[in-house]
């Protein structure tokens, strides 16, 4: 079975990605009970998708999502030293969610991503990382949104990682609000909306919850902020939002 996988790997380092996909399949059919098998198995519908063949890209990724013998929770250090666990069901459900993007089918991606939000969840032990997995699903969430003409949605499907704490020194979906409220010219309603909500904030258990848009909007910490209505108002996103809305 090693000399096998190694095999595979020298003909992917070679761009001999279709005879590496050839000999992975074999691994997944002779060695089910392997402890690479999840990886083996994980690897043909990453192939398929990099040769851009996404009918069975997807179909091998849909393997993956159904097969009951994997665990994303399992600990795993192969990605790299970042990934701690397997995860392999959540990034097959984020990688159709891609194609599925990428060929202008928005709802299906939407559909994906959500399930790689809710269903196949991300595992870290890390929770930096976490949080940066949770920004990346929530912009493509909100791109979806935004290619189906549901801005309100696009905007709020953010708006839990403008208001608190950023892994990165800029805070990438803040910009991203502001962008789409420049967009669809609604400074100044989004300001009175986000002013409106804060101002009758609900205390729930770890964190609060807003209504915006009519949308129910509960929001968590990242670090140790203290979510109130002096803190929420305080944040550079606010003041930005303030001061577009004023400005349009």
């Amino acid at each position: 079975m090693m000399k096998k996988a190694e095999l595979a790997f020298a003909h992917y380092e070679k761009g001999e990605k279709y005879e590496a996909l050839l000999i992975f399949k074999e691994l997944v059919k002779d060695y089910p009970k392997s402890e690479q098998y999840g990886r083996n198995l994980y690897n043909i519908p990453t192939i398929y998708q990099e040769i851009d063949s996404t009918k069975m890209a997807i179909e091998w990724f849909m393997k993956v999502l159904n097969d009951k013998n994997l665990d994303d929770s399992e600990k795993d250090h192969s990605r790299g030293i970042f990934e701690t666990n397997t995860n392999f069901k959540h990034y097959a459900a984020m990688n159709i969610g891609v194609i599925h993007y990428n060929n202008n089918n928005y709802s299906d991606a939407l559909n994906f991503y959500k399930l790689a939000d809710i269903k196949y969840p991300y595992y870290n032990t890390s929770g930096t990382d976490l949080k940066l997995n949770k920004i990346k699903l929530a912009a493509n969430i909100s791109d979806c949104y935004d290619k189906l003409n549901q801005t309100d949605s696009a905007i709020v499907v953010l708006l839990p990682h403008a208001l608190t704490e950023s892994p990165k020194a800029s805070n990438y979906v803040s910009q991203k609000i502001i962008g789409l409220v420049k967009k669809y010219e609604q400074e100044n309603s989004f300001f009175k909306e986000l002013d409106k909500s804060i101002n009758n904030l609900e205390i729930i258990d770890k964190g609060i919850r807003l209504n915006f848009y009519g949308i129910d909007v509960k929001v968590y910490p990242y670090f140790n902020e203290k979510l109130t209505k002096k803190h929420l108002k305080n944040t550079l996103f606010y003041k930005e939002i303030n001061k577009a809305g004023n400005d349009g």
